[in-house]
């Protein structure tokens, strides 16, 4: 009789473990969130992050690319069941997903091409032709400079097709988080020269968001998060980008 109840829980367990998290990745987010190379998620936080967890909750990890449109569609499909670096506010049915304790934060700023031309308030942006991520919102107060006419928005689907325009001259700032534009700094010789804002367009607090086909490891999902929080794994994770 104990063989028969312990294969049984043997097998529960197992299968209760067994779980894959399937992560999605944005290749639109760019460096140092999603490194592609040769149309693979080689590197960056995105990978970082789901290895480090999927390593704390001793199961299988893999990856898909979900654009940032289809994501809430790909979570209920079960495409993909995690999700890194993200908000609720970013997802739509973001209340059928279980979330994660805040894993870290991030600011969006003005870049300019030269520190020598750094933005410190809104008068400042008068005028300007401003490169932003399609689709993304920022504080209310920057958001009225476009509806006024004060500054017209160039709205564009990745980060390196802003750069490549800010370059080009084709517009005169853009909007990147401070994780970003650090990076880019760091490793790009004609990155350094750029000016970040001392104007902040937006902050917001990052976490995990996973989908229903993960309730029956939730316990185990946020228990782990907790002790990463707690060990400092996520900002470690974040220094070697920075």
């Amino acid at each position: 009789m104990c063989r028969i109840f312990c294969l049984a829980a043997v097998l529960l367990s197992s299968k209760l473990f067994a779980s894959e998290l399937i992560f999605a990745y944005g290749a639109g987010n760019g460096a140092p969130f999603s490194i592609i190379k040769n149309g693979q998620l080689e590197s960056g936080l995105f990978k970082d992050i789901g290895e480090a967890l999927a390593e704390e909750l001793g199961i299988p990890v893999s990856f898909k690319h979900a654009p940032h449109k289809r994501t809430s569609l790909l979570l209920s499909d079960g495409t993909i069941n995690s999700i890194c670096m993200t908000h609720p506010d970013w997802i739509e049915g973001h209340e059928f997903l279980f979330w994660s304790d805040k894993i870290m934060e991030d600011f969006d700023h003005l870049i300019t091409r030269n520190s020598q031309s750094v933005i410190k308030n809104y008068e400042d942006i008068r005028g300007m032709n401003i490169g932003a991520m399609t689709g993304y919102i920022y504080f209310p107060e920057f958001m009225g400079q476009f509806h006024q006419g004060f500054a017209t928005r160039r709205d564009m689907n990745s980060l390196e097709a802003l750069y490549s325009s800010l370059f080009a001259h084709r517009i005169d700032a853009v909007v990147d988080s401070l994780i970003s534009v650090r990076y880019r700094k760091k490793i790009r010789k004609e990155y350094e020269p750029l000016g970040v804002s001392d104007l902040a367009v937006y902050r917001y607090d990052l976490y995990c968001a996973f989908s229903s086909s993960l309730k029956s490891m939730q316990l185990e999902i946020e228990s782990a998060i907790t002790r990463m929080v707690k060990a400092g794994s996520f900002e470690q994770i974040l220094n070697r980008y920075q």
